[in-house]
């Protein structure tokens, strides 16, 4: 697994999260404007990272409409970060993703191989 998307709110918190991704060799497309939304249209990738640190409301809605459609619902959803509350919201909604910390997503990346 080589190409993976990344949703974080802030830009600039973002790029610090996509050097150590690009640094094990990944492809990383991202995301991070609430002006406008991500398109995956012909190209989804192998993984969804969804960041929870920001806006996880915002984070979950990607991740409702990546498993609306059966042909995205192979795509391993990871969400990593996020205040203790919001990663137990998200986990009753979506017991199937997985779930690591932002200093772990490497190597939990590295596992779904």
């Amino acid at each position: 697994m080589k190409n993976i998307f990344i949703i974080h709110w802030n830009e600039t918190e973002l790029k610090e999260k996509i050097a150590p991704l690009k640094k094990a060799g990944y492809k990383v497309g991202y995301h991070f404007s609430q002006e406008t939304t991500a398109n995956f249209k012909d190209n989804l990738p192998e993984a969804l990272v969804i960041c929870l640190d920001r806006l996880p409301s915002h984070g979950r809605a990607y991740a409702e409409w990546m498993w609306e459609a059966k042909k995205r619902q192979h795509i391993p959803i990871i969400f990593c970060g996020g205040q203790p509350d919001k990663v137990e919201a998200t986990r009753l909604k979506f017991p199937k993703a997985i779930y690591c910390s932002n200093e772990n997503l490497v190597d939990m990346l590295m596992k779904l191989k």
